[in-house]
C-alpha cells in the first residue's frame, strides 16, 4: 500500500527546458520524500482505525444493562398473564376484505407463545409487514401476538404502492440475500411460473388472495418500514405503541413509508 501510495502521489522531475540537466537540492528531495512517506503511513493508520472500529461493533461480547434484564423478565411476566386471561374473550369483528396488513412494532420481550407465534408469520424482525388472509386461523394467531403487532384491511392503491416501493424477492441461489424489486423483469423471473408478469398482478393476487397467494407470499421478503413509535416525530412511552386491529391502517402504512 505504502509503495503504490509513493509511486501515485510522487512527482516526476524533469528539466525545466529541453538540454539542460535537473538541479534539485538533496535537502528538497528528502523533505519530499519524508512527506509522501509521513502521507502514506498517515492512510495507513486511518485505515486501520476504522478497521478496528468496525470490527468493535461486530464483536461477540454484548453488553446488556441490568435495567433492561428486569424490564423484559416484567414483560414476559405481563404477557403470561395476558395470554392466560385473552382465551377468555370472543375474537374481534372480522373486517371486509380478503387480506390483512399485519406490521410488527418496535416492542420488546415477551413470553415465549408470542414470539413463536411472530415468528411463524414471518415477523421476527421489528418495523416489519407482512400480508395475510383474513380468516379466524389468522385472527387467533395475531390475537395471541396482540401488543407486538397492528393490523388491518389495506386498499389496493395501499397495496401497490408498499409492492413498487418497498418489495423484496427471495433468491433461491442466496438465500440470506434481498432482491429488490426495480422492474418487471425480476417479477417475471420469480414469479413467472405463477402466471404473474408485472406489479399489477402482483398486486391483484395479493389483494385478492387468489389461489397462488401462498407461493407468492413465500418468495417474498417481508417488506421493511419506518419505526412505528416515532412515525409522528416524537418519542413516546411503549404504552403508546399502535396495536391491534385498527381501521385507519391506510393512513398508518402510509405515515410508515415516510410520505
Amino acid at each position: 500500500m505504502d509503495g503504490a501510495f509513493e509511486d501515485k502521489h510522487k512527482a516526476v522531475l524533469q528539466p525545466r527546458r529541453p538540454g539542460e540537466s535537473i538541479k534539485v537540492a538533496e535537502t528538497v528531495l528528502k523533505r519530499r520524500e519524508r512527506n509522501l512517506q509521513a502521507c502514506a503511513d498517515r492512510a495507513k493508520q486511518i485505515a486501520k482505525t476504522r478497521k478496528d472500529k468496525k470490527q468493535y461493533k461486530k464483536g461477540k461480547l454484548q453488553i446488556i444493562r441490568a435495567e433492561r434484564l428486569v424490564k423484559d423478565c416484567r414483560n414476559r411476566m405481563n404477557d403470561r398473564r395476558r395470554l392466560k386471561n385473552v382465551v377468555k374473550k370472543p375474537l374481534p369483528t372480522k373486517h371486509k376484505g380478503k387480506i390483512l396488513a399485519v406490521v410488527r412494532n418496535g416492542r420488546l420481550g415477551g413470553a415465549k407463545e408470542a414470539k413463536m407465534a411472530l415468528r411463524g408469520i414471518g415477523l421476527s424482525k421489528r418495523h416489519t409487514m407482512v400480508f395475510m388472509p383474513n380468516t379466524k386461523e389468522t385472527a387467533l394467531t395475531l390475537r395471541t401476538a396482540q401488543p407486538y403487532a397492528f393490523w388491518g384491511v389495506p386498499s389496493f392503491k395501499m397495496v401497490c404502492n408498499l409492492i413498487h416501493k418497498r418489495a423484496a424477492f427471495k433468491d433461491q441461489d442466496h438465500p440470506r440475500e434481498r432482491t429488490a424489486l426495480s422492474d418487471n423483469t425480476l417479477i417475471e423471473k420469480h414469479l413467472g411460473d405463477l402466471g404473474v408478469l408485472c406489479t399489477e398482478d402482483l398486486a391483484h393476487a395479493i389483494h385478492n388472495c387468489t389461489d397462488k397467494f401462498d407461493k407468492v407470499n413465500e418468495r417474498l421478503w417481508p417488506i421493511m418500514l419506518g419505526d412505528a413509535k416515532k412515525s409522528s416525530g416524537k418519542l413516546v412511552s411503549d404504552k403508546y405503541y399502535k396495536m391491534g386491529q385498527t381501521e385507519n391502517v391506510n393512513q398508518k402504512l402510509t405515515e410508515l413509508l415516510g410520505q
